[in-house]
């Protein structure tokens, strides 16, 4: 979960970098706005991707452990609820990001306007922080359902 955090924070600065960069017209080692885009973008679809699987896979485990240990269901509608409400977050966000970077290229053959490319970046960042902020919340949550769940267990 801590690299979680490592990833969520690199993502931003890149994402905060590139968009800079894009304003204002500099290099990042010899790197222009579009290639550095490129690493940025991958890295931030790595982190969502590693987020994504990381609820997945915590999901599963409980769901095994309330199974093993044949504990109650209800339980597990926590788990739910919060993949509910996180995951379209995520798939949105990872769709407006990924929309930025390839209307990109259209800016610069002069198809899309900067300032259409330049809203939505800006769009999708302040979308992200929000996403960071449901993130933690949720890590949270997964740890007190993990919590509860090792209580349960003790208690039987």
């Amino acid at each position: 979960m801590l690299l979680s955090y490592f990833l969520m924070i690199i993502s931003l600065v890149l994402l905060c970098i590139n968009g800079a960069q894009g304003y204002l017209h500099f290099k990042i080692y010899n790197a222009t706005h579009i290639q550095f885009a490129f690493i940025s973008t991958i890295f931030y679809m790595f982190t969502e991707s590693w987020i994504m699987f990381y609820f997945i896979g915590s999901g599963k485990t409980i769901k095994e452990t309330i199974l093993a240990y044949k504990l109650d269901k209800k339980i597990y509608d926590d788990v739910i609820a919060s993949k509910r409400k996180l995951f379209p977050h995520i798939t949105m966000n990872v769709l407006i990001i990924g929309t930025v970077f390839v209307i990109g290229g259209g800016v610069h053959t002069k198809a899309i306007s900067a300032m259409t490319h330049g809203l939505l970046f800006f769009v999708g960042l302040v979308h992200f922080i929000y996403l960071i902020y449901l993130q933690h919340y949720y890590f949270k949550d997964t740890a007190r359902i993990l919590s509860d769940l090792g209580k349960l267990i003790k208690d039987n």
